[in-house]
């Protein structure tokens, strides 16, 4: 994951909290599925944030059904979690 697609989910993330679509999390374009696929399995198993349920049919139709876990995904794609959910919770403060 580069600073460049955390830096757009971070924006995305943060508005799509108080206002979650399913629907925006699999077709948002600027980002890969697999990345948007980690983010959404990563956020569906945190109590801060909500939509779990939302967030984990997202993540199955980001993935074709493929079934994997958030670790293998954050594992292939250098997913920096702490870095990432301490950034999304300073965003969500500030939201």
């Amino acid at each position: 994951m580069t600073r460049e697609s955390e830096s757009e989910l971070l924006h995305f993330c943060a508005t799509q909290r108080g206002e979650f679509c399913e629907d925006a999390w699999t077709s948002f374009a600027p980002i890969e599925k697999q990345e948007m696929a980690a983010v959404c399995l990563f956020l569906a198993g945190v109590d801060w944030f909500g939509h779990e349920h939302g967030l984990r049919t997202a993540a199955r139709k980001l993935l074709n059904g493929v079934e994997t876990t958030f670790g293998t995904l954050a594992c292939a794609l250098r997913f920096d979690t702490p870095r990432f959910a301490n950034s999304l919770k300073r965003r969500l403060g500030h939201a």
